[in-house]
């Protein structure tokens, strides 16, 4: 087979060429929780691209955002165990992508809000976990607690599910990542809480019962102090991508 080349213009040529370079960039401070430096350098290079942004067309846009959309979506696989989620964040801002109109006027805000949408779904804990480094009962509990994040769980049925040994594998979680097992499925459930607030419209209350979460007011607080921002402010923030259903 062979690929037809798409000609460009030398505006677009040189837009391409330093939109891969961002690209790159923001990458590296995905892999490395750094939001701040990634935001920094996407104004940097609207700075930079402003003023023949106009001259590019949409297409070479829509694609730029496409294969970000991709590379930090591969980052995220070999580097994080919540592969499902970005699995499902990729598949979404793809969808949207390809089915949206987008005008040259759109490009800066998706930027931001793509970008925004993956380091929002990354681990915010204070030791990455990463499962290459876990030994395999920790990573057996750890995928558990991710994939059944809508079910009531407790530490001592997960244990007796997997036909592990509960004290040796406590001691061992708490070891290998500095947590217990009981800290590890509350951060879960408000990170499925976090997919749910993006990705539907159901009510606050809602979304806490279907997560299993004690009531709607401790699971307002409880996200509140693991995120810093409410709930509602949360879905405010990041539901770009997903329109209400008529």
């Amino acid at each position: 087979m062979i690929f037809s080349e798409l000609e460009l213009s030398q505006v677009e040529r040189n837009f391409t060429f330093d939109f891969a370079i961002l690209e790159h960039d923001l990458s590296y401070f995905f892999e490395k929780h750094c939001l701040n430096y990634a935001l920094e350098h996407i104004h940097r290079f609207d700075d930079r691209i402003k003023d023949n942004l106009y001259n590019i067309r949409p297409v070479i846009l829509k694609e730029s955002l496409i294969s970000l959309t991709c590379d930090l979506a591969s980052v995220s696989f070999y580097r994080y165990l919540n592969m499902i989620t970005f699995v499902n964040l990729r598949k979404d801002i793809l969808h949207y992508l390809m089915t949206a109109t987008l005008t040259n006027d759109d490009f800066l805000p998706l930027l931001e809000t793509i970008v925004n949408n993956y380091f929002s779904n990354l681990d915010t804990l204070d030791i990455p976990i990463d499962s290459k480094r876990l030994s395999k009962q920790v990573a057996l509990v750890v995928y558990y607690i991710d994939n059944h994040c809508d079910e009531p769980l407790k530490t001592n049925t997960i244990l007796k599910e997997l036909t592990l040994d509960p004290e040796y594998t406590k001691r061992k979680f708490r070891k290998e990542l500095g947590f217990t097992i009981n800290f590890y499925i509350r951060h879960a459930k408000l990170q499925r809480a976090k997919q749910l607030l993006i990705n539907t419209h159901l009510p606050i209350g809602e979304i806490a019962d279907k997560i299993k979460f004690y009531n709607s007011a401790e699971f307002a607080r409880q996200f509140q102090k693991e995120f810093d921002v409410t709930p509602s402010r949360y879905r405010e923030l990041n539901q770009i991508f997903y329109k209400k259903e008529s």
